[in-house]
């Protein structure tokens, strides 16, 4: 489970931030423990457009997809991703260092690193079993290279103890060379990013494939029917419609002829169509038989964007992930998306310790019947087009029984857009 991140020079931040999903309120819920520590369920976002919430999570995701590699960095040559802030000399061509901590089991781990597009320049690992911290390795460009060699001996053998130095080149993270090498602590690692997960809730695209999926295996296809179900939407069933792709349509498909032979052997090409059932009355208002309508046409934007976005948060509770989710509220009602976050909220549903971290505009859910004070975050940006990240507990004379929602548009909480006059 996450407990904190922290990143520096990344997109519209350039100081080091750092967002926290450690309870720092004596409030009876919307968390779980671990150990002594007490971790939120959920976090909200708030911020002006362009405030930089979106590159808050943007960043958390980013680090994810150094870690697991997803840019197939394997040779010396090969490019990292790098995105810094553009809008100061001192941070354009600078080196952007991210960290996390985190807890797989009872163990809390402290990772992170410092790089650019060419060059890892320091990585670092630490890890906390029992309330002290033990270093498992260290690395820096001008520094003597650590790696421990009692808790930390998958590692060991790539230390040169002659030169004090890890042998890896320089573009590498070393947590992929002890990957490579079936080293234990670092698979967990690399396995808990994977349960890391960002979904841009502006567009369906991104996830679409996965609910579809996930739409074969009945027994989670019933578990979505019925959280739709429980939207009050009208929908009664949702099932997959899959239609074979006539020969002579697939025979004008711009494939090698390779390909086509291979795509027949399989079952030829097939389009998947979701439909919705409703329930069909008659003039006596007796139910006579099901509507069929389908979903990307004849539902609203609403009613698609749930049941989509319905596999990953169904996934994220049932393996107890974390999701976020940037824009939560596009197209949805704000009962809708109340309900959403109540599953997060329930310890009846959320028996996995899921996380939630979301970015809104929806100013409906700053209540304090739904959040905590540690639960609500803001993003800010200054004159100088940097990022400032804070949450509601640290503004003074905040009470909790307060409403949030009115004082956060009358500007008390700062993160709210600063309109001019425009004139003809």
């Amino acid at each position: 489970m996450l407990l904190q991140f922290s990143v520096n020079n990344y997109r519209s931040i350039k100081d080091t931030v750092t967002f926290s999903m450690a309870t720092a309120l004596q409030e009876d819920k919307n968390f779980f423990s671990i150990r002594k520590y007490k971790l939120l369920n959920s976090a909200v976002v708030y911020g002006a457009n362009a405030s930089g919430k979106s590159n808050l999570l943007r960043a958390m995701a980013f680090m994810g997809k150094i870690v697991l590699n997803k840019t197939k960095v394997i040779q010396s040559v090969d490019k990292l991703p790098h995105d810094p802030f553009k809008l100061n000399t001192s941070t354009k061509e600078a080196s952007s260092s991210f960290e996390i901590v985190f807890f797989i089991d009872k163990t809390k781990y402290r990772y992170g690193f410092e790089l650019d597009s060419t060059t890892v320049y320091s990585e670092w690992l630490y890890a906390d079993e029992k309330g002290k911290e033990a270093k498992l390795f260290y690395r820096d460009d001008e520094e003597a290279h650590y790696v421990n060699p009692q808790k930390f001996k998958e590692g060991f053998a790539f230390f040169d103890s002659s030169s004090s130095k890890i042998k890896i080149s320089k573009n590498q993270l070393f947590i992929w060379k002890c990957d490579q090498n079936d080293g234990e602590i670092s698979k967990s690692i690399l396995n808990w990013f994977n349960r890391f997960n960002l979904i841009d809730g502006l567009s369906h695209e991104g996830y679409i494939n996965y609910t579809i999926k996930k739409m074969e295996d009945t027994e989670f296809k019933n578990k979505i029917v019925s959280l739709v179900k429980t939207a009050d939407i009208g929908i009664e069933d949702i099932v997959l419609q899959e239609d074979k792709i006539p020969d002579e349509v697939f025979e004008s498909l711009p494939f090698p002829d390779d390909l086509k032979q291979k795509i027949l052997k399989d079952g030829g090409l097939k389009s998947v169509k979701i439909n919705t059932y409703h329930t069909l009355f008659d003039e006596n208002n007796q139910e006579v038989e099901k509507a069929i309508f389908e979903l990307d046409n004849e539902e609203s934007l609403g009613t698609q964007k749930f049941f989509k976005m319905s596999a990953p948060i169904l996934n994220t509770l049932q393996e107890g992930r974390i999701l976020m989710i940037d824009e939560l509220d596009a197209s949805l009602h704000p009962m809708l998306t109340r309900h959403l976050i109540k599953l997060f909220h329930d310890k009846s549903i959320n028996t996995k310790n899921a996380q939630l971290i979301f970015a809104t505009h929806d100013t409906n859910l700053l209540k304090p019947q739904i959040f905590r004070r540690d639960q609500i975050w803001f993003t800010e940006k200054d004159k100088y087009g940097s990022t400032d990240v804070y949450a509601l507990w640290e503004i003074k004379n905040v009470r909790k029984t307060e409403d949030f929602e009115s004082q956060y548009i009358q500007g008390k909480y700062g993160a709210i857009p600063y309109l001019g006059k425009f004139e003809f």
